[in-house]
């Protein structure tokens, strides 16, 4: 966890210095969007990646976003998320035991994109791009777990109000609708920084607590200002 902050920090101080360039301040602009998308989490409940359970519950997912490019390759930025997410024992590995959760979640970031081809205020030639990009945040939940049978001897009932520091890692792909219209589409996964978006905590002996995590895509378009 340290290091993919220490990394995250990292990227973000990159592309800080990057403004100091002289070309970078012919290049340099802005970009403000936002888009829809999906998200699942994984967790002690949702322990399976079949393609049925995915389906089950994806959950629909917004995000706002505003970005700071110092030049065609590399930018900053900073991003808000909201999504609503659920599972359920019956879709994984543990079918007999009953539980399930519902959660809000949000979560912001500050983060840094890199492209792989030049994109922005010139190189018109270049319609689209495809990108790296990750960064460090804050994630908030609140999980309320459901027992269709009796509660667990080996779990605490974690249904409250959390918080952790984040992380997250995507790429994606851009496309230049007009000179200053973008859509984009990318992929994501993301740490939550704690081990109770699923409601609970095991308590039997040798479980070895991890952080839960959530992933997803969006599709999202911005505009751009030069």
């Amino acid at each position: 966890m340290k290091n993919c902050i220490r990394l995250g920090i990292l990227c973000l101080a990159l592309g800080l210095s990057l403004n100091s360039n002289a070309q970078t301040k012919r290049t340099k602009y802005y970009e403000f969007g936002g888009g829809l998308g999906t998200m699942n989490m994984s967790n002690e409940i949702a322990n399976s990646s079949n393609v049925n359970a995915i389906l089950a519950e994806m959950a629909p997912s917004i995000s706002i976003f505003a970005k700071y490019h110092v030049n065609d390759w590399f930018g900053i930025g900073f991003d808000v998320n909201y999504a609503n997410l659920k599972a359920a024992d019956q879709n994984h590995n543990n079918f007999n035991r009953g539980l399930s959760v519902r959660t809000s979640l949000l979560n912001s970031n500050a983060f840094t994109e890199i492209h792989f081809i030049r994109f922005g205020k010139y190189h018109l030639e270049d319609k689209w791009t495809v990108f790296i990009k990750g960064g460090v945040g804050v994630t908030g939940w609140n999980p309320e777990l459901s027992f269709n049978k009796l509660i667990p001897e080996d779990i605490d009932v974690e249904t409250n109000a959390y918080s952790g520091f984040s992380y997250f890692y995507g790429l994606g792909a851009k496309y230049r609708l007009a000179y200053q219209s973008i859509l984009t589409f990318e992929l994501r996964f993301s740490n939550s920084g704690g081990d109770t978006m699923d409601g609970f905590l095991e308590t039997k002996e040798g479980v070895i607590s991890t952080n839960d995590t959530y992933w997803g895509m969006l599709f999202s378009y911005s505009y751009a200002i030069f």
